[in-house]
């Protein structure tokens, strides 16, 4: 069942650990790592993990097939491809003028909550690059079970380009997903995907000074299904026109908490298309074991240990009626 991932800004992750960060100073590396980077490919990387590993429900034919979309340019993007390839993850990439960026995740050990990022902006995309894509995208869509929008846009790259892929997926009966900001959250929104996944800062970004909740409510009046709020270590809430739950995820040793918001989106695909009727609390709790897996690894991906499905009952989802308080809920 294939998954259609956008990887629009795709890039080369360079991953520096040190036991404690000093500004200013010499460091000696204690760890690290070159992986294929952005959200998408996050994504992917969950969802290949998830299959791989027989943690999601379902048979073999609903079992989420990652593919991603999107750009790659100059040596960075050739080095990109190899390091795809050696995770076994496909692609459908236009090559582009300009080279893929690099970005840089270092992890201080002593902290391992705030890891520090440094994302380039990425290869200005010209019109027949982007041409290239949407004609790439419209072909694969026939055959796709679900659409996953995430990640920033590279200069060039509309800030509504997601809301017309959404837009064209959902003729095709596609499941989609967004998880964005700015911009891009904004127009994207608008083309009522099924699932809104932001963190309260995206959202709050995009209500522009109001209540962010009623932006994400405005969303489920035009008719998206989910929306999912994420606030770091934080419950994260969960908006549904019957009702909303708050979605505690279990405390693990946390050895860097990059990565866990696409690991959660991640999850929740998963579950949904391996078993659609389990029901809202079912795929929160995959999702959340999932986020909380992806914090106890250095890398972006999933941890062994603890494994998704040895966290999901630790993960507590309660829920509340329109007027009613919050109940604790079983997730099956």
């Amino acid at each position: 069942m294939r998954v259609l991932i956008a990887s629009l800004n795709s890039a080369v992750e360079r991953l520096l650990v040190v036991s404690e960060h000093r500004p200013g100073t010499v460091h000696r590396l204690v760890g690290g790592d070159t992986l294929a980077g952005g959200k998408g490919v996050n994504v992917a990387r969950v969802l290949a993990q998830l299959t791989r590993s027989g943690a999601l429900a379902g048979t073999p034919d609903t079992a989420p097939v990652p593919l991603l979309v999107g750009y790659s340019g100059g040596a960075t993007g050739r080095l990109f491809e190899e390091l795809l390839d050696a995770e076994g993850l496909a692609a459908a990439l236009v090559p582009t003028a300009g080279a893929t960026r690099i970005c840089e995740v270092l992890v201080d050990q002593s902290d391992p909550e705030g890891a520090t990022v440094y994302n380039a902006p990425g290869p200005r995309i010209a019109a027949p690059e982007r041409d290239r894509l949407d004609e790439a995208f419209e072909r694969l869509l026939a055959d796709t079970a679900a659409l996953v929008c995430t990640g920033s846009m590279p200069p060039g790259v509309p800030h509504d380009q997601y809301a017309r892929w959404i837009t064209q997926a959902r003729q095709h009966g596609v499941l989609t997903v967004l998880d964005a900001h700015g911009e891009a959250l904004a127009a994207g929104a608008g083309a009522v995907p099924d699932v809104v996944k932001v963190n309260l800062d995206e959202l709050s970004d995009v209500a522009d000074g109001g209540d962010p909740f009623a932006t994400a409510h405005t969303w489920l009046t035009a008719g998206v299904r989910l929306v999912v709020v994420t606030d770091g270590a934080r419950p994260a809430r969960a908006l549904t026109a019957e009702g909303a739950f708050e979605v505690t995820a279990p405390q693990v040793g946390v050895r860097s908490a990059v990565g866990s918001g696409d690991a959660f989106c991640a999850g929740l695909v998963g579950s949904l298309l391996a078993d659609p009727a389990a029901g809202w609390e079912a795929h929160l709790h995959m999702a959340a074991a999932c986020g909380a897996s992806n914090a106890a690894s250095v890398t972006a991906g999933l941890s062994p240990d603890p494994s998704p499905v040895s966290l999901l009952p630790q993960v507590t989802v309660c829920r509340s009626m329109p007027g009613q308080s919050p109940s604790r809920g079983t997730g099956s």
